[in-house]
């Protein structure tokens, strides 16, 4: 099996300099000697590098770069892994999930939660794990991420489930995203995972800089102030309570919706379950809020950039499933 390894830098590509910790052009050579160390693989793996930043630095062009890496290795190997930073990963993920969709070939993101020569670092178990998953499940398509959140199994995950780390911790959290664990070189399936195959075709990567669209992002939480909508503003989205609420009582959340109604601007909320609304969320319809189906947050707000980028209308694009979202 052919796999290509892409580099693009974060944790698991750097190396404590004096105080901090900073990209290394030597930390990618390290952790395939370490992989090669623990596994006994002597697999020359082709390997590129298409940039290296600290994933906090994330920015819609370097997706486009990398979404052209990815699809320029897939075209001889037979699967992808992404080396990433652990603070943009689900961005990054979600992004490819949407660009590459489920009908092509697989690829993994890997990260690690300190640096390779830490011994907490969960880093060198991701790449394990990808590389195993890869080689044993002949029908994986589109995008994963391996992660493990502190002892035990490593997980491989359904990209486009990913939730953000919460500050300050380094754990994963998903949508019932485990599609599979790994552990001490054991691949077991998940049984009970299901996901909706892709009712739309993928997403194109190149319009996230060729005709790129702003979406404000805010997140529910007391007394909200509400930035104003600017000629930039393109779309809103606005991360609900956990029970999919707002404060749909507030003052200001009618005016800043009422100007949204005024510019012509959508407001999108996410968080929303499904299962019975509180008497709040019966008030989205009048303030102009359309609530989207249960997606990560993180997903809809890449799922809401690319359509916009891509021409598409997003009220008819973020319900339908892509990537394994649904």
């Amino acid at each position: 099996m052919q796999i290509s390894v892409i580099f693009t830098g974060g944790t698991i590509g750097s190396k404590l300099h004096g105080s901090s910790i900073g990209t290394d052009s030597a930390a990618p050579r390290e952790l395939l000697a370490r992989y090669r160390a623990a596994s006994g693989d002597e697999t020359a793996f082709k390997t590129v590098e298409p940039y290296t930043i600290l994933s906090e630095n994330l920015t819609l062009p370097h997706l486009t770069t990398l979404a052209r890496a990815i699809s320029e290795e897939l075209k001889e190997a037979d699967g992808v892994i992404v080396t990433h930073g652990t603070d943009s990963l689900p961005y990054t993920a979600t992004a490819l999930s949407y660009i590459l969709g489920l009908n092509s070939k697989p690829v993994v993101l890997v990260s690690s939660n300190y640096i390779l020569s830490d011994p907490r670092a969960n880093g060198l178990d991701h790449f394990r794990a990808a590389v195993d998953f890869l080689r044993a499940a002949s029908s994986a398509r589109g995008v994963y991420v391996a992660y493990r959140n502190g002892e035990g199994a490593t997980h491989i995950l359904r990209a486009a489930r990913l939730l953000a780390h919460l500050a300050p911790t380094d754990t994963v959290y998903t949508l019932n995203g485990t599609v599979a664990t790994w552990e001490n070189g054991i691949i077991s399936t998940a049984p009970a995972y299901t996901e909706q195959t892709d009712e739309i075709a993928p997403l194109c990567a190149e319009a996230l800089t060729k005709a790129p669209k702003r979406v404000l992002f805010l997140r529910a939480h007391p007394d909200m102030l509400f930035p104003p909508i600017t000629e930039d503003t393109d779309a809103v989205l606005i991360e609900t309570y956990h029970s999919g609420t707002l404060p749909t009582d507030s003052a200001a959340l009618a005016a800043f919706t009422a100007k949204a109604r005024e510019k012509s601007v959508p407001i999108f909320a996410v968080g929303i379950t499904g299962e019975k609304i509180y008497e709040s969320a019966t008030r989205y319809p009048a303030l102009g809020i359309t609530p989207l189906p249960p997606l990560s947050p993180v997903a809809a707000y890449l799922k809401l950039h690319l359509a916009l980028s891509n021409g598409l209308d997003p009220q008819k694009t973020l319900p339908r499933s892509l990537g394994g979202d649904m």
